[in-house]
């Protein structure tokens, strides 16, 4: 069985690939395309979340594969609903602080941060946590 403290190092890795995603299609979308935050932020949750989501169920959760393709879409669909609220946190937090002043970057990675912890412990307990045979 994988540490707490090694499966929650993977986790910030594998947050940090969806991360810079996330960073970066903010820049496109706000810098280069004149998309409002709040739409860019919206829309790179969301690719994020995708890639986080592949990443978790290979790396962080690979200890616990799901057998079938219904369980693997049970997963997918609990991780979708799960992360529902943390990206509104996270695209609410990012708007007030964009519109305080901060750049749309900087108020991303502060509703990262504040959701970090949430987001691990809800992906441990719900979405990958051991299930019977799928």
């Amino acid at each position: 069985m994988r540490s707490n403290f090694w499966r929650w190092g993977v986790f910030n890795l594998v947050g940090l690939g969806g991360f810079f995603i996330q960073i970066s299609t903010i820049a496109l979308l706000t810098r280069v395309f004149a998309w409002s935050p709040f739409g860019a932020t919206a829309v790179a949750l969301e690719l994020a979340a995708l890639m986080n989501f592949a990443g978790h169920n290979r790396w962080t959760w690979g200890d616990r594969p799901e057998r079938s393709v219904r369980g693997l879409v049970q997963r997918f669909w609990r991780y979708q609903a799960a992360k529902t609220a943390s990206l509104l946190a996270n695209l609410a937090i990012t708007t007030v602080l964009t519109y305080a002043g901060f750049a749309p970057e900087l108020a991303n990675t502060v509703a990262v941060l504040a959701c970090a912890i949430p987001n691990y412990l809800i992906s441990e307990h719900l979405v990958f946590a051991p299930r019977g045979t799928s």
